[in-house]
This record gives C-alpha cells, sequence and structure tokens, in this order.
C-alpha cells in the first residue's frame, strides 16, 4: 500500500474529526477568496468609472461627496454653482474639455442627468435604438435603467424629485419623450436617464423670464414631435446654476495646479476622482480587513485543529507505525505517511473552499443580473493562488511536529508497551 493509499485509511478511520478539520478550513478559505473576488470586482468597477474623469468641479463641500454624486450618482449633490463659472474653466490653458452636469431628479431609482452628449464618449456609449437627445424634454434610457423600467422608444414618463424612487413629488407638468436607448457600457452610463442641461432648465423653471408653461403646452401638442420650431428657443438656453462640471485635461502639469488654483481663486471646489476613490477603499478597507482578519482566524483555528488531530492520531498509531519501521519502512517513509495525510485533508478543506466561494459569487452575479442587470463577472481573483499556496503551507507546516515524531520512534520501547 502507498503512502497516499494508507494515509486515506487512517483518514476514514475517525470521519468525524477529519470532517471538522476540512470545514473549518473550507469556511476560512471560502470567506478570503470571496473578499478578494468581491474587492477585486468592486476597485475595477469604480476605477473604470473615475478613471474617465480627470477632475471634477462643483460647490464648496465633500470632495468625496462631490464625487459620489457626480461620477457615481450614488449620493445627493454637494449644491449648485454659476453656470458663468463655466467660462473660466474653458478659456483655461490646462483645460481640454468642460462637460456640465445639472442634477436633482430621478425616474424611480434611476437618476436624470442633465448634460450634453460629450459626457457619452467618456465611457464609449453607444446608441443601440433610435437616437441621441437634441430637443428639451427628450431623454435617452441607459441599458439598465431602461431593462428595469421598461420603457422604450415613444414611451412617455415623468420625473421624480430626488432619487427617492416612487412615491416622491412629480413633475407632472413637463413630461419627458424617451427618444434612445443606449447599448451596454459596463459603466455608470447603464444607471442614467440622459437629457439635455436645458431640459433640467425647464422642469424646474431655472429661468425666471422664460414663460415655461406656454412652451411646454406648444411641445404637448405636437404628438408627433415633427415640428419643434417653438421650442427651439430652450436649446439656447444657458441656466444661471448647474450641479458641475467634468473637466478634461490639456497637460499632466493640471492634475497638480489646477485643484488648488480653482479651490483658492473660486467659488467653486475641484476634486480628482482617482484621489477620493483611493480615500474611498482606503475606508471601505477596514470593514473588509475585519470580515479578513476573522477569516484568517479560522483558518489558523483550523490549522491547529489539524495539527492537534495528527497529533492525537499519531498516539493511537504509535504501535502500527512501530510494527511498519519492524517490516521495512524507513523514517523519511513514516515522515511523509503523516504529512501526506496533513496534505489530504488540506487540499480537500482548500477546493471545498474554493467552490463554495466560487459558487456564492455565481449566484450573486445571476442574481444582480436578475435583479439590477448589472453584469459582474466573478473570475479568479490575483490573490487566490497565493491563498492556495499559503493554506497548503501551514498544512505542511502543522504536520510537522507529529512527522518528526512518527519518523523519531522508539521502536523497542513501543513494541515492548512502554
Amino acid at each position: 500500500m502507498n503512502i497516499w493509499s494508507l494515509a486515506w485509511a487512517w483518514i476514514r478511520f475517525r470521519p468525524l474529526g477529519a470532517s471538522l478539520n476540512v470545514a473549518l478550513l473550507a469556511l476560512g478559505t471560502a470567506t478570503i477568496a470571496l473578499l478578494m473576488m468581491a474587492s477585486q470586482q468592486f476597485e475595477q468597477r469604480l476605477s473604470a468609472d473615475a478613471d474617465a474623469v480627470d477632475m471634477v468641479v462643483g460647490a464648496k463641500g465633500s470632495p468625496m461627496q462631490l464625487v459620489l454624486s457626480t461620477v457615481f450618482h450614488v449620493d445627493a449633490p454637494v449644491g449648485n454653482v454659476p453656470a458663468k463659472e463655466a467660462r473660466f474653466l474653458e478659456e483655461h490653458a490646462m483645460i481640454e474639455e468642460v462637460i456640465p452636469m445639472a442634477l436633482g431628479d430621478g425616474f424611480r431609482g434611476y437618476r436624470i442627468v442633465g448634460t450634453d452628449t460629450s459626457y457619452l464618449d467618456l465611457y464609449g456609449a453607444e446608441v443601440a435604438e433610435g437616437r441621441l437627445w437634441d430637443e428639451p424634454l427628450e431623454a435617452v434610457f441607459g441599458a439598465v435603467a431602461a431593462a428595469q423600467t421598461g420603457l422604450g422608444l415613444g414611451d412617455r414618463f415623468v420625473g421624480e424629485h430626488g432619487l427617492g424612487g416612487a412615491g416622491g413629488p412629480t413633475h407632472d407638468e413637463f413630461p419627458y419623450d424617451v427618444v434612445g436607448l443606449l447599448a451596454p457600457t459596463g459603466s455608470v452610463v447603464d444607471r442614467l436617464v440622459f437629457t439635455s442641461v436645458a431640459t433640467v432648465q425647464i422642469v424646474h423653471e431655472m429661468d425666471p423670464d422664460h414663460d415655461h408653461d406656454e412652451d411646454h403646452a406648444d411641445h404637448a401638442d405636437d404628438e408627433d414631435h415633427a415640428d419643434h420650431a417653438d421650442d427651439e428657443d430652450h436649446a439656447d438656453l444657458r441656466p444661471p446654476e448647474v450641479t458641475a462640471f467634468l473637466v478634461d485635461f490639456s497637460t499632466p502639469m493640471a492634475a497638480v495646479a489646477l485643484p488648488r488654483e480653482i479651490n483658492q481663486s473660486t467659488v467653486m471646489q475641484a476634486a480628482r476622482p482617482a484621489y477620493e476613490i483611493r480615500r474611498l477603499f482606503r475606508l471601505v478597507g477596514y470593514g473588509a480587513d475585519i470580515v479578513r482578519a476573522f477569516a484568517v482566524i479560522l483558518v489558523i483555528g483550523a490549522v491547529l485543529g489539524l495539527f492537534t488531530a495528527l497529533f492525537q492520531a499519531l498516539e493511537e498509531r504509535r504501535a502500527d507505525l512501530a510494527v511498519m519501521r519492524v517490516l521495512g519502512a524507513t523514517q523519511l517513509r513514516l515522515f511523509w505517511q503523516i504529512v501526506a495525510e496533513s496534505l489530504i485533508l488540506t487540499v480537500a478543506g482548500t477546493v471545498l473552499g474554493l467552490v463554495l466561494a466560487h459558487g456564492v459569487a455565481w449566484g450573486a452575479s445571476l442574481w444582480l443580473w436578475e435583479h439590477n442587470q448589472i453584469l459582474v463577472s466573478f473570475a479568479w481573483a490575483d490573490g487566490e493562488v497565493v491563498l492556495v499556496l499559503a493554506v497548503l503551507g501551514l498544512g505542511i507546516l502543522a504536520a510537522l511536529p507529529s512527522a518528526v515524531r512518527a519518523a523519531r520512534i522508539d521502536i523497542p520501547r513501543v513494541l515492548s508497551g512502554g
């Protein structure tokens, strides 16, 4: 009988203890692996959205909130800034492009973003059906927003104040027309509804000198929208305030000098999404570290349990090991016999843990796609190979004291009953 067959026979002789050791190793390994996959996906998705924007300029306040509200659209806006400040940004030598954003409303939990079509170019978004907006009160839906709300080309809807979903105050007098649907991008674009900044001006009556009711009546009477001549004035309106500006640098030096200049010399604040996301990762990382520490404790506990089980099994099998030595087994053979037993248990726990982690991740990805149309790929995380090697190394380490003791067994004393 070879080493592995004999090791397996010894493991089957004590199934309860072996199962417990495997279960503890599997739980610890699965928790760590799942955290690795989730963290990697979280960082990749946030980094992809943040990397598209060099800088955000908005109202004074929390730079983190400014980035979360204008880049990721998961927080309330900090406030508004005068639209005339765009001239300062557009004329600055270090700035290549300025994209305005007007926020405030949503539809069934999806934010309505007033901007221009260059915003879509940041994420490579393309039209799947219909066209982009070019008139007031026209809207284009991202892929997830369209799928979840069920709206299509030609449908109408009204915006809700804020992002609370159904039940909030609505702008019934200003219905939007859906004129386009975007193809999936895997970015924040998929979860947004787009319109023009002028539309946000109309809905919120930003221009007190403009008769919005009259213009909207003209717009509503033309059901086929073949002629928008009465509304053309809206397209040229420039709201007195916007929520923020997305800025694209023209030179790498702008990353250092421009935010400081804006923060000190204007009524606005500048925030770098890449920097704020690193801060967010550190904040979120504290919670993940606690869970990871708990998982490491599970693994260490399993390894200590494995050490104890092997040591107790060695005491029970001292006579068997002595007989093996008498029959010709070398000290090295007994050493590796104990190590093989530990490796079988460790490999079983590690494989079971990885299967459990990827099974949970696969189930989570299906749930996210079914309920939110969010495509998440839970492929192998970068550190999983290191995790496997570390757990296997701990398994071998747990076996070493027992393996050395087995190799040095005192044959005459054991056989004599001493």
